[in-house]
């Protein structure tokens, strides 16, 4: 955003600072060409205004941690911010056009980039050798390394079959599961909810089977994550509000309610079923989930950075 193109409400340096933060913050949630390019000329002039107001004695504390945050966001995703560009070449002749003169690691991304290439290069040369020796002991102890599981290969492979749309594949993977595990809950409650998809009488005893051979919670959650894959997020949202009614603790079912109610397009309320989840997870001490649970909240604040967040039912 330019001088000549300040929002409404934009009084002073500061104002017009903290504004061009907000629009590094907004290109690099979903960058494509045009907000790559205003991406770098917003960038180049909150850092002159920083630094001008630094030199004033201005305090700037919490814009510059923003800003830190910004050119460490950069750096990390120098390859999407210069493909975004157009490639090297486009993203240089950019970067030369907006702020020549400016001479900052976070500003030369095309540098990253290519140094980075390099680095995998180097170390792909170096570990060929390595991981050609460890692929032949691999081989040769393979049934003792990696013994065969029949189950999580038929799941895998389900999964990738609903990423593409293909049910029938689906079905046909924890179908070849189920010939090596026929009473395996798992397998099934993704065929009889394969088969609910389809509006096939059978799935009812399937799904009663799977039901009791691994609890209601377990059963809920595992039942959901395929309806997620089906693109049944009414279903998904409905089960998981009847788990976290009637669970403790229910903070992965508010995750997997936080999932379906983003791909619905209900932002707020997935934000603060992730609030819901983090805090719980918190006083559980599940670090790994309340860390998954901020970083989503946080890439949907991003997102939609106005939004007002309430506490969880």
């Amino acid at each position: 955003m330019s001088k000549l193109q300040q929002p409404t409400g934009i009084l002073n340096e500061g104002d017009q600072l903290r504004a061009h933060l907000a629009e590094c913050e907004r290109a690099l949630a979903s960058l494509d060409a045009q907000r790559a390019q205003a991406l770098l000329r917003n960038a180049a002039e909150a850092h002159r205004l920083l630094d001008k107001l630094r030199a004033a004695g201005a305090d700037v504390r919490a814009e510059a941690a923003r800003w830190q945050t910004v050119t460490e966001r950069m750096v990390k995703d120098a390859e999407r911010i210069v493909n975004a560009a157009g490639g090297t070449r486009s993203f240089v002749a950019l970067r030369s056009q907006v702020a020549p003169q400016l001479d900052e690691p976070w500003w030369a991304l095309e540098a990253i980039v290519a140094a980075r290439r390099r680095r995998l290069i180097r170390q792909a040369i170096a570990g060929f050798a390595i991981l050609a020796a460890i692929g032949l002991v691999g081989f040769l102890l393979r049934d003792v390394l990696f013994p065969p599981n029949p189950v999580g290969d038929a799941i895998f492979a389900a999964q990738s079959a609903l990423q593409q749309g293909d049910v029938s594949r689906a079905l046909q993977a924890i179908e070849e599961g189920l010939q090596a595990a026929p009473n395996h809950p798992t397998l099934l409650t993704w065929k009889g909810t394969l088969l609910d998809a389809r509006n096939d009488p059978a799935a009812t005893a399937i799904l009663a089977a799977a039901r009791a051979g691994m609890g209601e919670r377990d059963y809920l959650l595992e039942q959901s994550q395929v309806n997620l894959l089906l693109g049944r997020y009414e279903r998904v949202v409905a089960d998981m509000t009847y788990a976290i009614e009637r669970f403790a603790d229910p903070a992965d079912a508010y995750m997997m309610r936080a999932t379906a109610l983003e791909q619905q397009g209900n932002l707020p309320q997935a934000i603060r079923d992730l609030e819901a989840a983090a805090a719980i997870a918190e006083r559980i001490g599940n670090d790994a989930l309340f860390a998954t649970a901020r970083v989503r909240m946080g890439m949907l604040l991003q997102v939609a950075p106005a939004l007002s967040l309430t506490p969880a039912p």
